[in-house]
């Protein structure tokens, strides 16, 4: 806390709901949780006052917290992980931000990148795009070379200059900035921090302080300030003009992917503290969300016994992948659009029956890397217990049953995985003489038999850039209640309910976080009258 605000304790009367509805024991910051279903009116010991209080240190909170400050706003930057490990999957993304050479193709573009969806409206999409309008101008004022933001739009990457959708309206008007001229080095999200310390006199950070509810008063629906724990404490944190929720997705929750995302678990390729926190505190307050089922992957990956996070994986050159049925289940080398694959004429997630294995012989892994980390021959990842072995393909298949659960081979009776999976490999090695997949078309000089014992599999995850649900939020970046009007106080900005509906192109995110991040930071900061 502040030196000011240690010395003395906020105190305002009112009637409140704490919690979402209330909990007058968590408001005196002395209460449990099993209070948080009563509604009380009385006295709320606040423990610290800032006129805007920012959840989550990541681009949209950075954003979000250097324009409040600008705006003459004492910022209070809370974050949930510990000081070194803030930042989310701004720090870990390809850093590009969105940007267009004309605005109305663009909206042209945006608009089609809904698909059938409703969402976002026009005029969210309209407030996106007049803020990209000053989108260069606005890095270029935090401190970005103008030379170095233009140089990864002439690399001829998809998503640059082409547009990831070069097939839609206006795609060719897309721009890509990077703050270096390079890209997944982390270096516009360590130009947003050297941005937001040298504007500590207006902008406050707490580590290892995540939020745990929003307080609302019950009657007016307006959002008062925040319960965040700090140092093992509850406190209250009163915001005098506004709330703004940065606080990311939910890729590491794996209640919410499995209720939104119809699989039984994900591997994050950032951020690995985005538990959806800040759907759980909006949704105590009313608010609607949206676009939950709608993510930046999925890509097959593999995570490591010694990693957090996952690593993409490709079967070009290699074997292929067999799901719980111990069938193939695509061409494993088709490209994707951040994890979006044609699919009969329309790019979906692709598919992703769990649990799957990655098949290969001796000829591919003894040669090989399986991936780029992995050592020499994969010989360290084999001696650790990585790969399941078989010394004849009959073995190796009566090892992967051996891995599945009993309510996983069910579906299969009365075939059994062993026999799918020998009549998989058999058919395959079939194609690859003929020189031709007539299953899924994978290009034939891709594919490479499996023959040459000992065999070999490595289990396979998915992996997502991130989440693109949460609380609605319009084009003042205003969170919305659930008859679409605004809740009071309260705006959101970056993944935590994210403007894109369907498909996503390269850059959309950080591009987000930034024009929304500054929308959201603009209007928190107006001195509320109410």
């Amino acid at each position: 806390m502040s030196d000011e605000i240690s010395r003395r304790e906020f105190l305002k009367t009112a009637a409140v709901g704490a919690v979402g509805v209330a909990a007058a024991g968590l408001l005196a910051g002395c209460g449990s949780e099993k209070a948080a279903a009563q509604t009380v009116s009385g006295d709320i010991k606040w423990d610290a006052e800032y006129d805007v209080v920012v959840l989550g240190y990541g681009a949209a909170g950075s954003n979000a917290s250097i324009t409040a400050a600008e705006a003459g706003a004492k910022v209070l930057l809370a974050e949930k992980c510990e000081e070194g490990e803030e930042g989310g999957n701004s720090k870990y993304s390809g850093q590009g931000i969105q940007c267009f050479t004309d605005a109305e193709k663009a909206r042209t573009y945006y608009q089609s990148l809904r698909g059938f969806w409703e969402t976002p409206s026009d005029a969210v999409i309209d407030a996106y795009i007049d803020k990209l309008k000053g989108q260069r101008d606005w890095l270029i004022h935090l401190g970005a070379s103008p030379d170095k933001l233009d140089n990864y739009n002439k690399t001829g990457k998809p998503w640059t200059s082409k547009g990831e959708y070069p097939e839609v309206d206006g795609a060719g008007f897309m721009l890509y900035y990077t703050v270096s001229g390079g890209s997944f080095d982390a270096a516009y999200y360590h130009l947003l921090q050297k941005n937001v310390a040298s504007r500590s006199s207006n902008i406050e950070i707490w580590y290892s302080s995540p939020a745990k509810h929003l307080i609302q008063d019950p009657k007016t629906k307006v959002i008062l300030g925040v319960q965040i724990e700090k140092e093992g404490k509850m406190v209250n944190v009163h915001a005098k003009n506004g709330v703004i929720m940065t606080t990311g997705g939910f890729e590491n929750s794996k209640e919410m992917v499995q209720n939104y995302l119809q699989e039984p678990y994900m591997t994050p390729y950032g951020a690995v503290k985005n538990t959806g926190d800040g759907i759980t505190m909006a949704l105590e307050v009313g608010a609607k969300l949206w676009h939950m089922s709608n993510a930046a992957g999925f890509l097959w990956c593999y995570k490591s016994p010694e990693c957090e996070r996952g690593v993409t994986i490709s079967a070009k050159n290699m074997g292929i992948f067999v799901g719980p049925s111990g069938d193939r289940y695509m061409d494993e080398t088709q490209p994707n659009r951040h994890g979006r694959i044609n699919f009969a004429g329309r790019y979906i997630q692709m598919p992703a029956p769990l649990p799957a294995y990655f098949i290969m012989d001796n000829a591919v892994v003894s040669t090989k890397k399986i991936i780029r980390s992995f050592s020499d021959k994969n010989a360290q990842e084999l001696a650790g217990g990585w790969f399941l072995q078989g010394k004849t393909i009959e073995e190796l298949a009566d090892n992967i049953a051996k891995k599945l659960p009993a309510e996983v081979l069910k579906p299969n009776a009365p075939t059994t995985f062993q026999q799918n999976f020998l009549a998989t490999v058999e058919a395959w090695n079939k194609a690859c003489a003929d020189g031709k997949d007539s299953r899924y078309d994978r290009p034939a000089d891709t594919m490479v038999p499996i023959k040459e014992g000992p065999f070999y599999a490595l289990e396979l995850g998915i992996m997502m850039y991130n989440t693109q649900g949460g609380p609605v939020r319009n084009e003042k970046a205003e969170v919305l209640d659930r008859d679409g009007k605004p809740i009071p106080h309260l705006y959101s900005a970056g993944e935590l309910g994210a403007m894109w509906s369907d498909a996503y192109n390269g850059g959309g995110n950080l591009g987000e976080c930034t024009a929304f991040g500054r929308i959201a930071g603009e209007n928190a900061a107006a001195v509320k009258k109410d």
